[in-house]
């Protein structure tokens, strides 16, 4: 039988080749036949993409905190303490403190190729013209990165379309958002008081859910420059600044790669990639204790993050440490009830603002059969922008509500592309997202939850990596 293959480079050159599908299939499995490796090296898998032509040094460790990517990162970017931008070094130390999105930013990325985060986060094709004023040197060596940016790529063709549209819309945070947020804020922690004074765990499962749409809320906001909003992010055990690493630097730029420290947190815990002697028990057991993890991420994360201060990490040693522990002091101080009384409410709000955090996070845009993860075939058009797509589907249910947008990671595929614009207004890329997909002849597939929430047991499950890239079409 022969099949038609037709493979897409750029948006204009296209090669029509006829060739028997067995051949074809046999031909993908050849060349993605060593991603898949034994049990005992799963921490150490290669990659399917070019560009990462081996696993990042982080993953070796096995407890895989943000400190520690970026330790990895600086190793594998080797840009002699600079920054680097495309294939020029550059030094912003003496720019650190004048960022306009906040000095956090640049003091983590130094010594890092930072190309990825520099494209997506500045929408303004002007501000490339800045960086001529910090240029060193030329950098050396090829990027470790699967992807590129170029000019008439799909990324940069959307990003100018949108510029007009950003320009009117802005980036910052909308006041819609903001007064939703800070309602949230206020409401959990009311009903968390009242809870704690009614011994009511019905009504703190109530604070818990509400706890969990304002941390959902607030990522919005670490997003952006810094704000105070960003901060009720940390009422969840969790810190905004780590995440800024672990979301917003690692799997915002790499997502579904390994270089996604989501995706890679403990790869003997949650094991998304296609391998193909994965242990019976990491494939299907996970479908069972999966909800427990839920239940304690935030305990667990907070824990990590002890440890790492234990073991020499000064800088996650903050004040932001507190946070976590404001809820507990204002349901002890105001219920009138015993400390342990408050104690215990609070253990119980915290883990179902963790379980939901975590079903919705796990489930919700990135795990599913047909969704690309590192060792399936990957499209020979290697764009920053198509990359996103590849690995991300919507949920379709609330598109159309801007508050639930607000605080269920939705519009994900526009968050992806586009993560300093505020959620409220991704629905106006809409019309040049469209139109950029089918110029390029790139399908947009959104899912229903149902079958996000079904396609991640399944992509837990999965040993075999897909074989067909995102770009080829057999008929």
């Amino acid at each position: 039988m022969t099949s038609m293959v037709v493979l897409k480079h750029g948006k204009n050159n296209a090669i029509t080749v006829y060739c028997p599908k067995e051949t074809i299939l046999k031909e993908m499995a050849a060349k993605i036949e060593n991603v898949t490796m034994s049990s005992r090296e799963i921490s150490l898998s290669g990659s399917s993409l070019p560009g990462l032509w081996r696993s990042p040094t982080y993953r070796k460790d096995n407890i895989r905190t943000t400190h520690l990517w970026l330790k990895g990162k600086k190793i594998d970017d080797n840009t002699n303490g600079l920054w680097r931008v495309h294939d020029g070094l550059y030094d912003f130390s003496t720019f650190i403190d004048k960022h306009p999105g906040g000095s956090d930013w640049l003091n983590y990325t130094k010594g890092t190729d930072i190309t990825e985060a520099f494209e997506s986060h500045h929408v303004k094709s002007s501000v490339r013209s800045y960086l001529k004023q910090y240029y060193v040197q030329p950098a050396t060596g090829a990027r470790f990165s699967p992807y590129t940016f170029h000019e008439d790529g799909f990324y940069r063709t959307l990003m100018r379309r949108a510029e007009p549209i950003i320009a009117t819309i802005h980036t910052g945070p909308t006041l819609r958002s903001k007064i939703w947020i800070d309602i949230l804020m206020v409401t959990t922690m009311a009903t968390a008081i009242l809870a704690t004074a009614t011994s009511s765990y019905a009504l703190g499962f109530l604070a818990g859910f509400l706890m969990n749409l304002t941390v959902v809320g607030a990522h919005n906001f670490l997003h952006l420059r810094d704000n105070m909003r960003m901060y009720y992010f940390d009422f969840s055990f969790m810190s905004c600044k780590d995440w800024r690493v672990s979301h917003a630097l690692s799997h915002h730029m790499y997502p579904n790669t390994l270089l996604d420290i989501e995706l890679c947190f403990n790869e003997q815990i949650f094991q998304w990639l296609p391998l193909k002697d994965k242990p019976w028990g990491l494939r299907y057991g996970s479908w069972f204790y999966s909800p427990i993890i839920y239940a304690l991420l935030f305990f667990l994360s907070f824990l990590q993050r002890v440890a790492s201060i234990l073991c020499g990490n000064r800088k996650a040693l903050r004040l932001d440490i507190t946070i976590p522990f404001i809820p507990l002091l204002l349901m002890y101080a105001l219920s009138g009830k015993t400390f342990w009384d408050a104690f215990c409410m609070w253990i119980w709000i915290v883990g179902v603002n963790s379980f939901i955090f975590g079903f919705l996070g796990f489930n919700g845009a990135h795990h599913h059969p047909d969704i690309f993860h590192d060792g399936d075939a990957p499209r020979a058009d290697r764009d920053f922008g198509l990359g996103q797509i590849d690995a991300v589907r919507d949920h379709v249910e609330f598109a159309h509500n801007l508050f639930i947008v607000l605080v269920t990671f939705g519009e994900h595929s526009l968050h992806h592309l586009f993560p300093t614009v505020d959620h409220t207004n991704l629905h106006h890329l809409y019309p040049v997202f469209q139109e950029t997909c089918k110029e390029f002849e790139v399908k947009y597939k959104p899912l229903r939850l149902s079958q996000l929430f079904k396609g991640q047991y399944q992509r837990l499950a999965k040993n075999e990596p897909n074989l067909i890239p995102p770009e080829k079409i057999i008929n």
